[in-house]
């Protein structure tokens, strides 16, 4: 198993950009283009469009020398070789990108509105510290992903996705998810790829009923904003993977729900979810063949719904006018589940199958509105008092929420600010009212080419 911190795929990334330094090579015709990228180096690309290309050297960085000046309308662009930054370049008519057994390659600052059933492909069991950031994806009027990492049989390791516009997929029924890791059955389900999905925007992406795909395990969804997008976050498969620090908006949109999961020993902390119905579902649990422990694949075939095991979802806001939480239930409910510190405000029902959860463990959750649908001494029902500033509900000055959590469970709140000792209930730490917030829901200015 390799496993590396996004500050050092970054710094990996950066090492690779000091290689490149030096005269760069001047290309403006398709035969130009080949021969340059045929041996280590910096080429930069006059406007035009060019004809796909593969690049097997190690070390190049390949550059549109205007940006989104230079680009491609057929075919896939396939990388690899290692060491291999592509940026600034266009994709359109049908063509798309692949890193296939990379290592340490990165698109970057390009635009993505193709016929093409999958915009971005990383692919191979020899790849890892690839990179996908700063991108614009869409609009895209077909099915399938703008973004896919792995393909059967194996997923790269610690991809970083990051910084990406991703908006206008259209409507579909199945496998049109905007970004998906893994995706094909035991054993990759139970593969630890370590990808890191992180400060992208998500607007208008409904071409699946999951907006983002977990088909593998201990990845990591965080720091992203989601808006208006049918569908919702998904862990579908997998083990250890994480969901913190985002924001999700239905902005309006009925089918745009908020996060899901199945299997074992996910976190799912400091979100603040905003939707018309369907803030955080677990998914009612199938009967696996063998009941194996987590992360070992089941005895047989098995395409249900896995039991949602050893889950802990603390500090998160879930505001809804319709159902807001469902608690699961299904022949196999949610076993040794954690449910702290949540803050759920609906105009519906709070909490469905609120009885079902087995040997869990609920502390300091706050409900208020429509009807509870759960009791007992971890769910408290009051008025949290919220107060809308900057586009996010908050508890206002005088909110039995303040101050009333467990402290333990998270250090920083969705807007990075630290917690206190004890912290308040929900994604927001209104009590460090003084504390600058490091993040804030994103907007087109901070994603994308060119931000």
């Amino acid at each position: 198993m390799r496993l590396f911190t996004t500050a050092a795929i970054l710094l990996s990334l950066l090492t690779t950009t000091e290689a490149h330094a030096g005269p760069c090579t001047r290309v403006a015709t398709d035969a130009e283009l080949q021969a340059a990228v045929a041996k280590p180096g910096c080429v930069r690309v006059e406007d035009g469009t060019y004809a796909a290309l593969t690049i097997s050297a190690n070390d190049v960085h390949l550059k549109a020398r205007k940006r989104l000046g230079a680009g491609f309308t057929a075919g896939t662009v396939i990388v690899t070789g290692s060491n291999v930054t592509v940026e600034g370049f266009t994709f359109t008519g049908g063509a798309n990108f692949r890193l296939q057994d990379s290592v340490g390659s990165r698109i970057t600052r390009s635009r993505f509105a193709s016929s093409a059933a999958e915009f971005v492909q990383v692919f191979g069991q020899k790849g890892d510290r690839n990179r996908v950031d700063h991108n614009e994806l869409g609009p895209k009027a077909q099915q399938g992903h703008m973004v896919q990492v792995g393909k059967n049989p194996y997923t790269p390791t610690n991809t970083l996705v990051d910084h990406n516009y991703l908006h206008d997929l259209a409507f579909g029924v199945q496998g049109g998810e905007a970004l998906r890791v893994g995706g094909f059955g035991p054993p990759g389900d139970y593969f630890h790829a370590h990808t890191v999905f992180e400060y992208n925007l998500l607007v208008h992406c409904d071409g699946d009923q999951e907006v983002l795909s977990l088909k593998s395990s201990a990845n990591v969804f965080r720091y992203n904003t989601v808006r208006a997008s049918t569908g919702e976050i998904n862990i579908r498969a997998g083990q250890a993977n994480e969901i913190h620090g985002n924001f999700v908006f239905a902005d309006g949109v009925k089918g745009a729900h908020g996060i899901r999961l199945s299997e074992d020993d996910h976190k799912i902390y400091n979100n603040y979810v905003e939707t018309v119905e369907d803030a955080f579902l677990l998914f009612p649990g199938d009967e696996k063949p063998g009941n194996p422990p987590p992360g070992v694949p089941p005895s047989g075939p098995f395409t249900g719904h896995a039991q949602v095991r050893n889950a802990v979802v603390a500090g998160n806001t879930f505001i809804t006018t319709g159902r807001a939480v469902d608690f699961g239930g299904g022949v196999k409910p949610p076993d040794n589940l954690t449910f702290v510190n949540n803050l759920i405000r609906s105009d519906g029902l709070n909490v469905g199958n609120g009885a079902t959860p087995t040997n869990s463990t609920f502390r300091s959750n706050l409900l208020f509105g429509g009807e509870p649908g759960v009791s007992g001494p971890g769910f408290v029902q009051a008025d949290p008092k919220l107060v809308r500033r900057d586009g996010l509900l908050r508890p206002g000055w005088n909110s039995p929420a303040l101050r009333a959590g467990v402290a333990g469970y998270t250090r920083d709140d969705v807007l990075g600010r630290k917690r206190l000792s004890p912290p308040d209930i929900g994604a927001i730490e209104a009590s460090a009212w003084w504390s600058h917030p490091r993040r804030a829901p994103l907007t087109p200015a901070d994603v994308g080419p060119w931000s």
